[in-house]
């Protein structure tokens, strides 16, 4: 039951996620990384089949560090996310990717930007976004108290009402939330949000 949702605000962008990797009724983990750091200033959440998951986001990331040491210059955001968008919609006349992709980035001209992309290689940019079962609740609570402008401590507050909505009432939630940010000072983990630890019993 993934989650995960994103908005833009003024000078940054927040991405959150589940961190429960699950198979059929087994939660075989709780701490699991489901946004990847693409480069310096750019996040790539991703919802879907697990394996399609890893493979992808690892595939896009090495693509992306590919391009900037070929030609000694980043891809922009929206380059990445065409380029993302791109692969997603030639694999899917081949062997398609079950993945769905939130793309965070932040850019010296245009500033922060989001993008939503589908297993079916739909793109747009957007404000807001969100996959996921916890999309249900995550959606509505961004619509009714999201705006453009957002600082930095009401876009988390935001996403803890969605995280807290999520947890009230999806019938099977996950217990543990990861927030990661992108800014001017570069894409970094800003916090978690456990209601379980993914400790190993001796």
């Amino acid at each position: 039951m993934e989650c995960v949702f994103g908005l833009v605000g003024n000078g940054f962008a927040i991405v959150a996620a589940d961190t429960s990797a699950v198979h059929s009724i087994l939660v075989h983990k709780s701490n699991e990384d489901k946004i990847m750091i693409l480069d310096s200033h750019k996040l790539i959440a991703a919802s879907g089949e697990p394996g399609d998951r890893v493979q992808f986001t690892e595939y896009i990331q090495k693509n992306v560090a590919l391009y900037q040491f070929r030609n000694g210059i980043p891809l922009t955001t929206a380059a990445a996310a065409n380029f993302t968008r791109g692969e997603l919609a030639t694999a899917l006349r081949k062997n398609p990717y079950f993945v769905n992709i939130l793309l965070a980035g932040y850019d010296k001209e245009t500033g922060p930007s989001l993008y939503y992309i589908d297993y079916i290689a739909t793109m747009h940019k957007v404000e807001k976004g969100a996959f996921g079962y916890g999309s249900y609740f995550a959606l509505s609570m961004m619509d009714r108290h999201f705006h453009s402008g957002m600082s930095v401590e009401e876009a988390i507050d935001l996403v803890d009402k969605c995280i807290l909505e999520i947890r009230s009432r999806l019938v099977v939630a996950p217990p543990n939330f990861l927030i990661k940010i992108v800014d001017k000072d570069g894409a970094r983990e800003y916090a978690w949000r456990e209601s379980v630890k993914n400790d190993v019993a001796a």
